[in-house]
């Protein structure tokens, strides 16, 4: 067998998005006979569900996984009683099916970690399903052994060929037509075989049996002779399922008349120059198959499909038929860039020539009235296909060095851009134009090559809402929208862990309980959403549901009772600022601590990653309505743009993607509001504060001062600025570790002069929005 260990990188990942796949497929699924769905999109999801499972099986076992194997073909035939009408999904169905996926999974994990699928107990697994074939009134027989001497299960073991009465059996002639461009086929055929093997009694194949089970049907064509008792349309399904099949063709077969015939030696010679000799070869060995039984050919039917035919021009076939001769030559002579055909009666085919190495001599070389010798020339040495793939796997890692080199080399560029402006030289001002453009070229492309769908995370959420859900007596039904919105992955690596807060939080928190939720009037399942789409620069995403919403007094209690802020701090905030203390560390509404929430960690881990990737969090909440978090996130990390501002003589970098618009704001057009500077902006009352205030610097009076309009979620803020100077794209870097605490700073970057510059995180110089506003 073909040493597989190279492809186990893309086993591994087509793996793991077959379990997501069938996981959210299986949930779906249950949604659809819950709420009463359509009858062709259940039959899709069911369709989809047995295409996963069965590659699953399939490529496990072709990968030498054969345990990943048998859990996957056990789940499998589990589902088959759904498809069959003989249970229905109901709720502990679905839980017996995902402790499948999880089994699964842990033997992939496993399988990355050591090679190997580990040491899980599935016999309990195994009795679970058992319980639903006996609802079903089905023994569940042990899949076929996919090796010589794996061991089979015990006690439910039923002979398929002693099931399969005489009188009732049909036999049928089935051929299966690979791509041309498959990969495997060898195991494929063998998969092919285990399948056929549960339907009925396989009689006779081609190639032969020993060929197939050893991995060695290297073909475009199978064909198999099989007795069963059930419907082509049902052996078609369970061929089709397999990847790279094109087509399957199904014949009832009809033995040929007892020998009144006789036996014939067919001699066929093909064009030399003729193309495809393989398929014409293997179309002419089909038609003479119809007039009889062809017991030999030389050489082996597998040689003949491959075009690896006698001297490269001609083959024989030994054919028992009553048809005459001349009939024989017509089917042949039908087929393009057939040159002679010789039929002798008796068997001719001489051992020496059944390797292909000899030729026929004499007489045995006159055809049908003709006298024509046929040199013989070496045998062609076959050449392999080379299939050049159009995709290739490339380590993270190696995205993220080229992505800092490309950092570094827009820093050079505004070095340069420094020095150009000086010299003022024509020529290098040209050439510098160009070198930019080609830098954005490359940059974009190297960004465009990390960008990942955020469908990579959201396809893990559906299970454990649902899981989550039953497991604290609520209904819930979950929306994904945008899922394929693509962000930067190293913003997706940590996307994940804030959504699961989120998303636990909402139905912890947010949704009620379905009689609790009757008595308000609103729906027994509360609705939960996911949802990613692309604003401008910047990414939103939103979790969104319609429970019972925040309740700002009530926060104001908790936090007055932990001691987090005082009675007259709480009289004085707003709903929006009282909102905000669920992001303080150690704030929590709950009264019990459980394994789901209430220990005060979480929103405040939420804020900080949120944070650390130069993005927003804000909320949005209405009592007894339900409450939305909105993320905006930037589409990549590495390199951003941004507005230089200068400070005190000191110049800071402001992301674009937080700036809403740049304003001119004269001294006479302030107003005050308790206290505080606002300006009226298009009708909208929008809080007016200066960046020296919140850095701590004095003042200056001016009658007139730029500010940049930024958006914290529940509110715009104008931040007043000394100057204005320039967009710059800009390479982020980390403050290290020793400055990570300090809040209003995303980092820092390196201008073309070679002066650090520090990149302002608005959010976090604000407090959330809950000081200095």
């Amino acid at each position: 067998m073909e040493d597989l260990s190279q492809y186990l990188d893309e086993f591994l990942a087509d793996a793991r998005d077959r379990i997501d796949s069938l996981s959210n497929a299986i949930l779906a699924l249950e949604k659809i006979v819950k709420e009463g769905g359509g009858e062709e999109e259940k039959k899709a999801l069911i369709d989809q569900i047995f295409r996963d499972a069965h590659t699953l099986k399939g490529t496990a076992a072709t990968m030498g996984f054969m345990r990943l194997s048998e859990v996957a073909h056990k789940m499998e035939n589990l589902f088959d009683l759904v498809r069959s009408g003989k249970i229905e999904p109901t709720p502990e169905l679905i839980d017996v099916l995902l402790e499948f996926l999880d089994v699964l999974e842990g033997m992939v994990d496993n399988i990355e970690e050591s090679g190997s699928e580990g040491d899980f107990d599935i016999d309990e697994l195994f009795k679970k399903a058992q319980k639903f074939f006996e609802e079903a009134g089905q023994v569940e027989t042990a899949p076929p052994s996919p090796q010589p001497g794996k061991v089979e299960e015990k006690g439910e073991e039923v002979s398929r060929e002693a099931e399969i009465k005489e009188t009732e059996a049909i036999k049928y002639r089935i051929r299966v037509y690979f791509h041309k461009d498959a990969q495997l086929r060898g195991v494929r055929a063998f998969l092919i075989l285990s399948d056929l093997e549960e339907l009925g009694e396989i009689i006779e194949t081609m190639p032969s049996r020993e060929i197939i089970e050893d991995g060695k049907a290297d073909v475009d064509v199978l064909e198999f002779l099989i007795a069963t008792e059930e419907s082509p349309e049902k052996i078609k399904n369970v061929i089709i399922r397999h990847p790279e099949v094109e087509r399957v063709e199904i014949e009832e077969y009809r033995p040929p008349a007892k020998q009144e015939g006789k036996t014939y030696t067919v001699t066929v010679y093909l064009q030399k120059d003729a193309p495809l000799k393989g398929v014409r070869s293997y179309l002419i060995l089909q038609d003479l198959q119809k007039l009889g039984n062809i017991t030999k050919t030389m050489p082996d039917v597998m040689a003949i499909q491959n075009g690896n035919i006698i001297d490269g021009y001609y083959f024989k076939v030994l054919i028992a038929s009553s048809a005459s001769p001349e009939d024989i030559i017509n089917i042949v002579r039908k087929h393009p860039d057939v040159e002679d055909v010789k039929v002798e009666e008796g068997d001719h085919i001489e051992p020496e020539t059944a390797e292909g190495e000899g030729k026929p001599s004499g007489s045995k070389q006159k055809t049908e009235g003709k006298a024509k010798d046929k040199p013989k020339k070496p045998k062609p040495v076959p050449t392999p296909k080379i299939k050049v793939s159009k995709i290739i796997k490339v380590d993270v890692s190696h995205l993220d060095r080229l992505m800092n080199l490309v950092g570094e080399l827009v820093i050079n560029k505004g070095r340069l851009e420094q020095i150009t402006e000086r010299l003022g030289d024509r020529e290098l001002l040209e050439t510098l134009s160009t070198l930019s453009r080609l830098l954005t070229e490359l940059q974009d492309e190297i960004m465009e090559m990390r960008l990942t769908p955020v469908a990579e995370v959201f396809n893990k959420f559906p299970r454990m809402v649902r899981e989550l859900a039953r497991k604290m007596g609520k209904e819930v039904e979950f929306i994904i929208e945008g899922a394929d919105i693509e962000v930067d992955r190293t913003i997706l690596d940590k996307l994940g862990d804030v959504l699961v807060h989120l998303l636990r939080n909402a139905i912890d928190h947010g949704i009620e309980p379905p009689e609790e939720r009757e008595k308000l009037g609103k729906p027994r399942a509360g609705r939960l959403e996911l949802i990613a789409r692309r604003e401008r620069s910047h990414v939103e995403i939103i979790v969104r549901d319609d429970g019972r919403g925040i309740d700002p007094e009530k926060i104001k209690r908790k936090a007055i009772e932990k001691g987090i802020i005082t009675p007259e701090q709480a009289a004085e905030m707003s709903d929006e600022e009282a909102i905000n203390l669920i992001f303080v560390p150690g704030f929590s509404t709950k009264d019990e601590v459980t394994d789901v929430s209430g220990r005060g960690v979480g929103m405040d881990v939420v804020r900080d990653v949120v944070k650390s990737l130069n993005g927003t969090i804000s909320v949005q909440s209405e009592v007894g309505k339900g409450t939305t978090f909105i993320l905006k996130l930037p589409v990549s990390m590495a390199i951003i743009q941004a507005l230089l501002i200068e400070v005190q003589s000191e110049v800071y970098a402001v992301p674009i993607n937080n700036i809403l618009e740049s304003i001119e704001i004269k001294r006479e057009n302030l107003k005050s509001i308790g206290g505080k500077d606002v300006i009226v902006l298009r009708g909208e009352i929008i809080p007016v504060i200066m960046l020296h205030e919140l850095f701590g610097l004095p003042i200056v009076e001016r009658d007139e001062f730029p500010a940049i309009v930024v958006d914290l979620g529940s509110q715009k803020v104008a931040i007043g600025v000394d100057q204005l100077l320039h967009k710059k794209d800009i390479v982020i870097k980390s403050l290290g570790k020793m400055l990570s605490n300090i809040n209003g700073f995303a980092g820092a970057t390196i201008l073309g002069d070679g002066s650090v510059v520090l990149i302002i995180e608005i959010n976090g110089l604000l407090g959330g929005g809950t000081s200095g506003i």
